[in-house]
C-alpha cells in the first residue's frame, strides 16, 4: 500500500520513494538533530491535542487501525486523535479528525511545526481526504495547524496562543486533481525493478542538488553503462557534481553533450583584501556561539525558533605578536543560559578591539535577542555588534576578492577550511556539525544522562566550538599569507 508518507517522500522526489522502499540502506541514517526533530513534531502534536478536549486516540495502523477507527466512530466520537484509513491501494493516518458542525462530515487537522503553510501542505492534506473519501468518510474543512512565530513565552505554554490554526481547504481542493494523478505515478514507482532505471533518473526534477539522484547512483555503479541513454541535463549536472566519474563515460559523449572538466582557478584581490583587513583593531576576538532553537519556546521571554546561545568559544589575540588566548563557556543546566553566558562574556570581551565571526548576521541576531531577553547587557551587546567583522565576506564569491574553484561558489565555513587549512578539518571530532551540538545540548543537561557521559559529551561539544573559532584564526592567518601582510 502507499502511505502518506510514501507520497510525501515521492513528491519530494521519486527516487526517495523508491529508495526508501527497495534500498533504503542508501539513505543515511539519521542523524541526532533529526531524532530530536521527531521528538519536537511529537511534542507540538501533544499541546495540539489540548485544543480538542474529548478526543480518543486510535491505535495500530493499517487494517486494524482503520477496524479501530470504524468503531469509534460508531460508538459516537467526535474527535478522533491519529485515525487510521485503508481505502486499498491507499492508507493514511490524520493526526486530528474532528467532526464537522453540519453532523454528516469530519474536518481533517494537521499538525505541522512550521510557523507558515508550505507549499507542499495542500498535497499532504490533499491525499488524506483522498483516502478517507475513497473509504467513505466525507471530508469538510481542511485545516493547517501550526506555529504562531510571535507567540513569546511568559510563564506555562499556551498551547492556544502558540498555535494558528488555518483553513487550507481551497488550496486543498485545486490541488486534488493533480494529486490522484501523482498518486497514481507514485504506486507505478513501486513497481520498478531494484536495478538501475532511466525511468527513475529522469523522474528527479533537480538533478542539480537532489541528495537522492547521489544516494541512487553511488549505490548502483554500473549507472554508468546507462549514460548514453541519461537526458543532457541530468548527464551534465551529475557530471559536475562529481556523482558520476567521467573517466568511466565515453570521450565521445561527454564531447556530445558539451561537458568540459572543471578547470581549477584561485583568483585572489590582494589589494582589496588589505583595505578589508585595515578595518581590523587589536585585540582581536575570534567569537562562535552555539545555540539551541526548539518549535515550543524551552524558556520564559523566547520564541518559537530562537536561536538561544548556551555556548561559546571566544579566541584573543592581544597584539600581533602576542599568543593566542582561549575562554569559553557550556551552560551545563537545562535552564535559560543567556544571563550566565552574557555575564560571563562581557567579562571576557574588552571594550576595544574587533570581534571576528563567521557569518556575523547569526551572531547580530543572536546577540539582539538577547538584549530583548537581558536589557542589563544592552548597550555591551550594542557595542559588540557594531564591532563585529565577517570574515566570511572575504570569501563571498560575488565579491571577487578570495575566488577558488574548489569552494564552489560556497563561502560556508566548511567549504573553505578544507582547502586552506586541512589540518584543521572537522573529521578528527566526535561532533562535526552545529545541528549535532545544538541536540547534545538538551543531553548534557538531563538529569538521566550518567556523569561520565556528560563529561565526553562536554569535552566533546567543547572541542566542536574551539574548532570553530580555530578555524577562523587558521583562515585569516592564510589569507595573510597570500597577500603578504602580517597581522
Amino acid at each position: 500500500m502507499l502511505t502518506k508518507s510514501d507520497f510525501m517522500n515521492y513528491i519530494e522526489c521519486p527516487i526517495y520513494l523508491w529508495l526508501s522502499k527497495h534500498r533504503p540502506e542508501l539513505i543515511p541514517a539519521d542523524t541526532l538533530e533529526k531524532e530530536r526533530i521527531f521528538a519536537m513534531g511529537r511534542e507540538v502534536d501533544g499541546l495540539a491535542r489540548q485544543l480538542f478536549p474529548g478526543g480518543i486516540e486510535i491505535q495500530e495502523y493499517n487494517h486494524e487501525g482503520w477496524q479501530n477507527t470504524k468503531k469509534a466512530i460508531a460508538d459516537g466520537a467526535e474527535i478522533l486523535f491519529q485515525p487510521t484509513v485503508v481505502a486499498d491501494p491507499l492508507t493514511c493516518r490524520a493526526d486530528i479528525l474532528t467532526k464537522s458542525a453540519k453532523g454528516d462530515k469530519w474536518d481533517i487537522n494537521e499538525v505541522k511545526m512550521a510557523t507558515r503553510v508550505k507549499i507542499e501542505y495542500p498535497y499532504d492534506v490533499g491525499f488524506q481526504r483522498i483516502c478517507f473519501e475513497n473509504a467513505g468518510i466525507k471530508i469538510g474543512r481542511t485545516n493547517s495547524i501550526h506555529i504562531n512565530r510571535d507567540y513569546v513565552r511568559h510563564g506555562e505554554i499556551e498551547p492556544d496562543k502558540l498555535l494558528i490554526s488555518e483553513d487550507i481547504t481551497k488550496q486543498v481542493n485545486e490541488k486534488l486533481s493533480e494529486i490522484k494523478e501523482e498518486i497514481e505515478k507514485a504506486l507505478e514507482v513501486l513497481k520498478w525493478a531494484k536495478k538501475p532505471d532511466l525511468r527513475l533518473l529522469e523522474s528527479c526534477t533537480n538533478p542539480k542538488s537532489c541528495d537522492y539522484i547521489k544516494y541512487y547512483c553511488e549505490g548502483f555503479p554500473e549507472i554508468h553503462q546507462i549514460a548514453s541513454k541519461i537526458p543532457t541535463k541530468h548527464l551534465l549536472a551529475l557530471l559536475n557534481r562529481k556523482v558520476l566519474s567521467p573517466d568511466k563515460i565515453p570521450a565521445v559523449l561527454l564531447e556530445s553533450i558539451g561537458y568540459e572538466p572543471e578547470v581549477e582557478f584561485a583568483k585572489i584581490d590582494g589589494l582589496a583584501i588589505r583595505q578589508k583587513l585595515n578595518e581590523l583593531k587589536y585585540p582581536l576576538y575570534f567569537l562562535d556561539y552555539e545555540t539551541y532553537a526548539a518549535a515550543i519556546p524551552s524558556f520564559d521571554s523566547t520564541r518559537p525558533y530562537q536561536n538561544i546561545p548556551f555556548q561559546y568559544s571566544l579566541l584573543i589575540k592581544e597584539k600581533p605578536a602576542f599568543s593566542i588566548g582561549h575562554r569559553e563557556f557550556l551552560a551545563r543546566e537545562f535552564k535559560n543560559p543567556v544571563p550566565a553566558l552574557l555575564s560571563q562574556l562581557q567579562g571576557d570581551i574588552g571594550r576595544q578591539g574587533s570581534i571576528i565571526s563567521w557569518n556575523a548576521s547569526f551572531e547580530k541576531g543572536c546577540n539582539e535577542e538577547m538584549a530583548r531577553m537581558e536589557p542589563r547587557f544592552a548597550d555591551f551587546l550594542k557595542s559588540v555588534n557594531e564591532r563585529i567583522f565577517d570574515l566570511m565576506l572575504i570569501f563571498k564569491f560575488k565579491n571577487h576578492l578570495y575566488v577558488n574553484s574548489t569552494f564552489q561558489k560556497s563561502a560556508a565555513l566548511k567549504n573553505i577550511l578544507p582547502v586552506l587549512c586541512p589540518e584543521l578539518a572537522y573529521d578528527s571530532l566526535a561532533i562535526q556539525d552545529g545541528g549535532e551540538a545544538s541536540a547534545s545540548w538538551p543531553i548534557l543537561t538531563s538529569g538521566n544522562t550518567p556523569e561520565d557521559e556528560k563529561l565526553r559529551l562536554a569535552k566533546d561539544m567543547l572541542a566542536y566550538c574551539k574548532r570553530d573559532t580555530e578555524a577562523m584564526v587558521g583562515i585569516l592567518n592564510r589569507v595573510c599569507k597570500d597577500i603578504n601582510v602580517k597581522i
